[in-house]
């Protein structure tokens, strides 16, 4: 099988110049975007398993999540791949070929994924194997995000406003209509739950939301524009997002508002966040970026010597800290630094 070597740069290149998702490359038959249905588990449209191969961890990965001792990523072609050392990969069977844009896990053996065609994938055994719960072809709206609360409420988030929840573990998903999305179906690209338990979605045009339960939302006012594509918790109730152009901002609470810009000293666009303990994160973006920021410091840019293709002109997609190191994902499989660990 022959990768396509930046599927997820071109479609967020394209984001971020015209504000839509590129088409995926091949055709399918086209599914339903109304509102208030519910997908069966699987669809009548069934995709292509993706192929194992011998060099996928040189794909392009876009997100990492752990899963009890062990990492899983995902990435293009619907690669999953799963890791006991963050170092050595080991690809397991999936059901779609599509790409995959996030993967999270409730715990150390039930996780889920989601990507291209509102894929939807669930695991009950740590990442081993996986089953599609949700698919709909030819929707032109992939999934950007994946969370869940329990081990029956999740939600996904998507482009153009798809925004899909389920009450059942993801036996059944549900098209969500809230008022603030569905006027401008802005693009739906991350969600996290703060400490306190308060459920926060980025998005296009500075789109900040909150929600306690997921039910019902509301805007939390930010004065930037710019499409945000990660966020993650700092503090008891605040959160920290980042986006285009190296901005980056933290609320100390998100029910208060009071935002304030973390200097960055950089125009490239972030993808990622991650904690690495306490209230200390690192971001990663285009053109090799990483950034840590440590409670009480000031903002330190990571430096990566060029090392083949985890080069500084690599895509920084996602990242996590494990064991003590950083691992990254990237347009070209992984890269893993040591990083030193925060101050208690």
């Amino acid at each position: 099988m022959r990768f396509n070597p930046n599927p997820r740069l071109a479609a967020l290149v394209a984001l971020c110049l015209t504000n839509a998702y590129v088409t995926p490359s091949y055709a399918q038959e086209q599914g339903s975007a109304a509102g208030g249905t519910q997908d069966a588990a699987p669809s009548v449209v069934q995709p292509n398993a993706s192929e194992i191969v011998p060099k996928a961890t040189t794909a392009q990965i876009n997100d990492l999540a752990t899963a009890g001792q062990s990492v899983v990523a995902v990435g293009e072609r619907g690669i999953i791949l799963i890791s006991a050392d963050g170092k050595s990969w080991k690809q397991s069977p999936s059901p779609v070929d599509v790409l995959l844009n996030a993967v999270f896990f409730l715990d150390s053996q039930r996780g889920w994924a989601v990507g291209y065609d509102a894929a939807i994938l669930a695991t009950e055994d740590g990442g081993k194997s996986w089953k599609l719960q949700s698919f709909s072809p030819g929707l032109n709206k992939p999934l950007m995000d994946v969370i869940f609360i329990d081990k029956q409420r999740g939600f996904a988030v998507g482009a153009y406003g798809l925004f899909k929840t389920t009450v059942d573990g993801g036996a059944t998903w549900t098209d969500f209509v809230d008022p603030i999305f569905e006027e401008r179906q802005p693009h739906l690209n991350a969600l996290t739950r703060l400490r306190d338990g308060t459920l926060v979605l980025v998005g296009e045009a500075g789109l900040v939301a909150a929600s306690d339960d997921g039910s019902t939302w509301r805007v939390v006012p930010l004065d930037y524009k710019g499409s945000l594509f990660s966020v993650a918790a700092r503090g008891e109730h605040g959160a920290v997002v980042a986006g285009m152009r190296g901005n980056v901002y933290e609320v100390q609470d998100v029910n208060a508002g009071a935002w304030q810009q973390l200097k960055t000293g950089s125009t490239k666009t972030l993808f990622g966040l991650t904690s690495l303990g306490g209230d200390d994160l690192v971001a990663v973006g285009s053109v090799g970026t990483a950034f840590v920021f440590r409670a009480g410091a000031a903002t330190k840019r990571l430096k990566f010597a060029v090392n083949g293709d985890n080069s500084e002109s690599a895509l920084f997609t996602s990242a996590l800290y494990w064991g003590h190191n950083l691992v990254i994902a990237t347009d070209h499989g992984f890269k893993t630094v040591g990083i030193a660990k925060p101050k208690s």
